[in-house]
């Protein structure tokens, strides 16, 4: 998968700017020989599994990011994802201690995890070669994680924004500084950036009578969907369909599009959805990193304009 890329002249500028991240000051550091595991439980095969944190993290870079992607991109993926489920690990040891399913995953879907046997079904020839990047991409930010005021971060990420990041508080309800609206203009270069799903009327009435059975289905077609609000970066963030009021993110799910950006015209007889981005569009662009990573963005640069305001550290340097 490669992108379409497009030079923008004012984006290295606004990428190396001087307050990226505060350093650890501490010098002298040594490496520390202890690695934790992460204890996961693959809903495909119905095992719990203790698996070493690199050779996870292997295997979530590989399922997660394209290995075609730019080095850079791969360790800015490498430390958000480290750090995403490091946090999820702490979160679930504090309220149940050490023990299985910290983490679910699905290998058959390649969702976060697939083991070294699916990577080599899948690439074949390929897979020497893809597995070493996505190794080096890892080990070199091995143990590096981003905080904010000492605490892990939510480093959540998405496969492309529509041009800008949503911020955490339209999103998923809650208020963190560094999830907030982040200019990501190479994503409208992906492909895929824009995409259409198409559903005849009574199909369309089906999947709503299927989500909220009382619908109403009053006046013309076109009248249907109404009360549409937007979020900042552009996103549906509420609307009313067939008189219930709900939210973008609903939508996208019960229409299984691939984001809540979207636009809704109904003509011959077909209700349209014009969809803009890949995911929820909060914190980090997978894209967007590639663009940066192509434009000479190094993977600090990258975490920095995604996670405003956070601080990089290696936790496992003492």
């Amino acid at each position: 998968m490669f992108l379409l890329m497009i030079f923008i002249p004012l984006l290295p500028i606004a990428f190396n700017k001087k307050n990226i991240f505060k350093e650890n000051s501490s010098e002298n550091l040594i490496n520390s020989p202890s690695e934790d595991y992460f204890y996961i439980f693959d809903e495909s095969s119905k095992k719990n599994l203790k698996i070493p944190e690199r050779e996870f993290l292997y295997a979530t870079v590989a399922t997660e990011m394209p290995v075609s992607f730019e080095m850079e991109a791969l360790k800015a993926q490498s430390v958000a994802a480290y750090t995403y489920f490091s946090r999820a690990r702490e979160n679930f040891r504090k309220k149940n201690g050490e023990g299985q399913s910290e983490i679910t995953v699905n290998s058959e879907k390649w969702e976060y995890y697939a083991s070294c046997a699916q990577l080599k079904e899948k690439w074949g020839d390929k897979f020497e070669e893809r597995y070493n990047k996505i190794k080096s991409a890892v080990d070199s930010v091995f143990g590096e994680v981003l905080e904010d005021n000492g605490n892990l971060i939510l480093a959540v990420y998405h496969a492309m924004s529509s041009g800008e990041t949503e911020s955490s508080k339209d999103i998923f309800g809650g208020d963190l500084k560094y999830l907030t609206n982040v200019s990501s203009p190479g994503d409208k270069e992906a492909k895929g950036y824009e995409t259409s799903a198409e559903f005849k009327m009574e199909e369309f009435k089906e999947i709503v009578k299927k989500a909220w059975e009382d619908s109403k289905f009053e006046g013309a077609p076109e009248n249907w969907i109404k009360d549409i609000e937007r979020t900042k970066a552009g996103g549906v963030k509420s609307l009313t369909i067939c008189s219930h009021k709900t939210t973008g993110r609903e939508v996208r799910a019960i229409f299984s599009l691939r984001s809540a950006d979207f636009d809704i015209n109904y003509r011959n007889e077909k209700f349209i959805f014009t969809v803009k981005g890949y995911g929820h569009g909060v914190g980090m662009s997978q894209y967007g990193a590639q663009f940066m990573a192509k434009q000479g963005a190094d993977y600090k640069n990258i975490l920095s304009w995604y996670y405003p305001g956070t601080v990089l550290v290696n936790r496992k340097k003492l």
